[in-house]
């Protein structure tokens, strides 16, 4: 299924233009100061998952895709992987990456499009992130054909980490993202040619709750965006009394009503 009327190199140009920071990237009705908060959350919940594979990143060649403001390409260098390199579909991000981290390269590129002139320059790397992204290609064969993208950039054995909703019902769409099913995606990983090393939470009461029916959450989240959407600054509070509560849950827990994240390995 295909998007009409949606052009997502101009939707994120003006947004991220617009709006600086991790807002920009994240939920941006919530406010920076719980988008901050949010992202200590996304950190964790990465980290959980990178650091299981108790790997020597010295002499890993890392491509971040959707780098936007550099989150993850921050956290590339504190894990000093030997290279790290960003790709986004904006020529703002990819300006703003230059001037941030002058030690990486950055490029404007749609990881959705035919990509296959790039691949000598990109190189084959050991390591692909792209956190919070792929949702938000809303062509189905652009999201089908963004996969296969990154299966070409990946030396084999070679490992991809992804964040997304991985509903358990139907798929839902809006203007800017799709939420896939689980075994929709897992069909698309293994056409690919990935296996699944890792599924865990993602976020749990920090984000909205995309795969839960539980009417008591739709009512916490309802209280919560609505009261942030008036009074951003709150995000200071209810961001620092969440973080301990998801910490815990992100360990607890198998399976989540919000974002998960996967580890997947090129066969």
């Amino acid at each position: 299924m295909t998007a009409n009327n949606f052009n997502p190199n101009n939707f994120w140009e003006h947004r991220l233009t617009k709006v600086k920071g991790l807002e920009g990237v994240g939920y941006s009705k919530l406010g920076q100061p719980f988008n901050n908060w949010g992202y200590k959350v996304r950190k964790k919940a990465f980290l959980n998952v990178i650091q299981d594979l108790h790997f020597d990143f010295k002499n890993a060649d890392v491509l971040d895709i959707g780098s936007g403001t550099g989150f993850y390409i921050a956290l590339w260098n504190a894990l000093k992987a030997q290279k790290v390199s960003g790709v986004d579909i904006t020529e703002v991000a990819v300006n703003n990456l230059k001037s941030k981290f002058p030690e990486s390269d950055f490029l404007q590129l749609d990881i959705g499009a035919d990509i296959e002139a790039y691949i000598p320059q990109l190189g084959k790397k050991d390591f692909i992130s792209a956190m919070d992204v792929l949702f938000h290609i809303v062509d189905d064969k652009r999201f089908e054909k963004a996969l296969m993208n990154i299966a070409a950039l990946l030396k084999k054995g070679g490992y991809f980490i992804y964040s997304d909703n991985f509903l358990k019902d139907q798929t839902r769409r809006t203007q800017h993202q799709v939420s896939h099913t689980q075994e929709h995606l897992y069909y698309l990983f293994e056409k690919a040619g990935f296996e699944l090393v890792q599924h865990k939470p993602f976020m749990v009461l920090s984000n909205y709750p995309v795969d839960s029916k539980n009417k008591l959450l739709h009512a916490y989240w309802f209280v919560l965006e609505n009261t942030l959407a008036l009074i951003k600054p709150l995000g200071h509070l209810f961001g620092a009394l969440l973080y301990p509560i998801e910490v815990a849950l992100l360990k607890a827990i198998k399976d989540s009503p919000s974002t998960e994240i996967v580890l997947l390995r090129k066969i």
